[in-house]
C-alpha cells in the first residue's frame, strides 16, 4: 500500500474523517507498516499488516496478528472488560476500525512522543524520572497479569499461537545457532534448553500477556505513557513479558552512550521489576515461582542474542556489528550465562527480595 491508497480507505472507513495532509510513514514500524494520517477532528494512525514482517520480507508472519492487537485494544478501552486495568496516564491507543481485507487497523493517534529507548537518551531521563517511568510501567503489566488470571473467557480470543510458533521459530529455534557464531562452546545443549522453553510457550498460559514490551512498544508522553503494538498479546505466560522489558533494559544500559544514561536505564528496570511485583498483590506468589523466574531467565537470554546476534540486529543497539566485537561479545556472554544457569541469573535477583 501506498499513502494514496491509505488516505483512500481511512476516507471509506472513517466518512467524519476530513485530511489535513498526506499520510506520513512513521519509521518505527517493524513487524507491520504504519502511517500518521493528519486530519479533523483529530489524526488517525493507520497501521497494514502484510503477510512477512514488514523490516525482513523473508519472514512469513501470519497477519492476523492486526485481529489481537484490536482486540486488546477494545478490551482496554473505556467499557471494556478490561477498562480498570488503565488509567489515564498508563494506556494503549483507542480502537477506532479493524477490517481483515486487508489487514488494516484504524487507532487514536496519541502523539509523536518518543519512544522509551530515545527518551533514555534525552535529558528528561533523570534517575527520579527513570524510576517513575519503570513504576508507571510495572504497575500496568502488573495490573493486566493479575485482572486476567485464570480467566477462561480470554483463554480462546487470545490464542495468539501463530504469533508464538513464529517466535519459537525465529528466537527460540535459533538460540543455538547464534550461541555457535559467537563461539559458545555449549551451543548445542543452551539452545536446546531455549528451543524447549519456546515450545511449552505454545500452548495458552497463565494470564494475558502483552507479548512485545520492549522501548519501541513504549512512548512517553511527559509524565504518561502510551503502550502501543498490541499484536503479540497472547494468553500466555507472564514471564514474556517481565524478561523482555528487563532484557530491552539491560542492553539500553549495555549500549548507553555515557554513565547517566546507563544508571537511568539500570534504575528504570529494578523499578520496573518491584512495581510488577507488588501490583501482582495476591497473584505474585503463583506467578513469580522459581521455575517462571527461570524461563524469564532463558527469554531474558533469547531476546539479547537475538538482537546482538540474530535476525532483528539490525536496527537496535547492536546494529552493524560483527559477532566478535567486544559489546556483541559482552552481551553474548551475559545471554549464555542466564541460559546455562537460569537460577542463578542477576536479572531476577531484585523479584527474589
Amino acid at each position: 500500500m501506498i499513502g494514496e491508497d491509505v488516505l483512500r480507505y481511512v476516507q471509506e472507513r472513517r466518512p467524519d474523517f476530513a485530511p489535513a495532509g498526506p499520510p506520513e510513514r512513521l519509521p518505527e514500524g517493524n513487524l507491520n507498516v504504519v502511517w500518521r494520517v493528519p486530519g479533523e477532528p483529530a489524526s488517525i494512525i493507520a497501521k497494514w499488516a502484510p503477510p512477512y514482517i514488514a523490516a525482513n520480507p523473508d519472514v512469513p508472519l501470519d497477519p492476523s496478528r492486526l485481529v489481537f492487537e484490536a482486540r486488546s485494544l477494545h478490551a482496554l478501552a473505556p467499557g471494556g472488560p478490561l477498562a480498570h486495568v488503565v488509567t489515564e496516564r498508563v494506556r494503549p491507543p483507542r480502537p477506532l476500525d479493524m477490517h481483515t481485507e486487508p489487514h488494516i487497523l484504524l487507532m487514536e493517534d496519541v502523539g509523536p512522543h518518543p519512544t522509551l529507548g530515545r527518551w533514555l537518551r534525552s535529558d528528561d531521563a533523570t534517575p527520579e524520572a527513570a524510576v517513575r517511568v519503570g513504576r508507571q510501567l510495572g504497575r500496568f503489566i502488573g495490573r493486566l497479569h493479575a485482572a486476567t488470571v485464570g480467566d477462561d473467557a480470554l483463554v480462546q480470543r487470545f490464542d495468539n499461537r501463530a504469533m508464538q510458533e513464529t517466535r519459537l521459530a525465529v528466537q527460540y529455534e535459533a538460540v543455538a545457532e547464534m550461541l555457535a557464531r559467537a563461539g559458545v562452546d555449549d551451543a548445542a545443549a543452551l539452545g536446546a534448553r531455549a528451543e524447549a522453553l519456546g515450545r511449552r510457550l505454545l500452548a495458552p498460559g497463565r494470564c494475558l500477556t502483552m507479548g512485545d514490551l520492549w522501548p519501541p512498544s513504549v512512548l512517553v508522553a511527559g509524565r504518561d505513557l502510551r503502550i502501543i503494538d498490541w499484536e503479540l498479546a497472547h494468553y500466555g505466560h507472564p514471564m514474556q513479558d517481565i524478561a523482555h522489558v528487563a532484557a530491552h533494559a539491560w542492553m539500553q544500559a549495555h549500549r548507553a552512550p555515557d554513565a547517566a544514561t546507563a544508571q537511568a536505564a539500570r534504575r528504570l528496570r529494578a523499578a520496573t521489576l518491584v512495581a510488577y511485583r507488588d501490583a501482582l498483590g495476591v497473584e505474585a506468589e503463583a506467578l513469580l515461582t522459581p521455575s517462571v523466574l527461570e524461563d524469564a531467565a532463558v527469554h531474558f537470554g533469547a531476546e539479547i542474542l537475538v538482537r546482538a546476534v540474530g535476525g532483528f540486529q539490525a536496527g537496535y543497539v547492536y546494529d552493524g556489528l560483527p559477532p566478535e566485537a567486544p559489546a556483541v561479545q559482552e552481551a553474548v556472554d551475559t545471554a549464555a550465562a542466564h541460559i546455562r544457569h537460569p537460577a542463578e541469573g542477576e536479572a531476577f535477583l531484585v523479584l527474589n527480595t
